[in-house]
């Protein structure tokens, strides 16, 4: 897929545009966008024949604008990227005296909070649309540095003061390839699929009871508001296996029958770790 054209957050230099290059390859043409709306819109659009958008931190959970518009989208998931994310304090000069301000993105300042407070304890913190747009100011700014990857800091010639600054090394953000279509088996699959429970006693328990009746293993259950009504809601489910499989497609057969509402989003390759 050379030269493939995948819509993205941007500017260049965020972890979406990482995610996207991990996936795709270097060659990928990024077609950057504002919000993970737009990403959604061009796809639909069919300006780019994929998107990359996030889905879920490790620490700070769900992003819910996402698991929304996967529901409201015709798109359908297609593959799926595990990326580390480590963080790194960027700054023009190569040395950390004179810094009065940290630009990053809210979730980057609070995953370095302790890194910072140590470090910069009377430096202002700025949140910013992204890492990447953080990068770009710290560039303009003689006294202002910036939380980002290191692909921001080659793209705007910063210095790397310190790397790795986030409090937690485990934290990674799970990217969502979206497209037309869903990908081929490729026999170590996951399948992401939203379904609401009656609203009755004991509904929930008996909607996941096809998944364990055909040895389905669930990885994971996120609840969302259906903005339908008050107290009604859909719940996410990720599990092991492609739609096609035999198990899957007779508990999802059995589930169609439970289910309030059910929509499969996708059938996809796991990440590789």
């Amino acid at each position: 897929m050379q030269g493939i054209s995948i819509a993205c957050l941007g500017p260049s230099g965020t972890f979406s545009e990482e995610a996207a290059s991990r996936h795709f390859g270097q060659d990928t043409r990024p077609l950057f966008c504002t919000t993970i709306d737009d990403v959604f819109d061009v796809v639909e659009a069919r300006a780019a024949p994929f998107g990359v958008v996030p889905v879920e931190n490790s620490l700070e959970g769900a992003i819910g604008h996402t698991l929304d518009r996967l529901v409201a989208s015709p798109l359908r998931i297609s593959g799926e990227v595990a990326l580390p994310i480590r963080q790194h304090l960027l700054r023009r000069e190569a040395q950390l005296d004179g810094i009065t301000r940290v630009y990053g993105h809210a979730q980057s300042l609070a995953q370095c909070q302790r890194f910072v407070k140590k470090t910069l304890p009377l430096a202002e913190r700025i949140a910013v649309s992204s890492n990447a747009e953080a990068a770009r100011l710290a560039a303009l700014e003689l006294n202002s540095a910036a939380l980002a990857g290191k692909r921001a800091a080659a793209i705007h010639a910063l210095t790397i003061l310190a790397e790795g600054v986030e409090d937690d090394p485990t934290n990674t953000t799970r990217f969502l390839v979206i497209g037309e279509a869903s990908a081929a088996p490729s026999g170590h699959d996951k399948t992401s699929l939203v379904m609401s429970a009656p609203n009755r006693p004991g509904a929930m328990v008996a909607l996941l009871r096809p998944f364990s009746r055909h040895g389905v293993s669930m990885t994971k259950l996120e609840s969302r508001p259906s903005r339908r009504g008050l107290w009604d809601y859909l719940f996410f489910v990720d599990v092991e296996g492609h739609a096609e499989d035999a198990a899957l497609r007779r508990a999802l057969v059995e589930l169609q029958a439970r289910a309030g509402y059910l929509q499969v989003l996708g059938s996809y390759p796991m990440a590789r770790s």
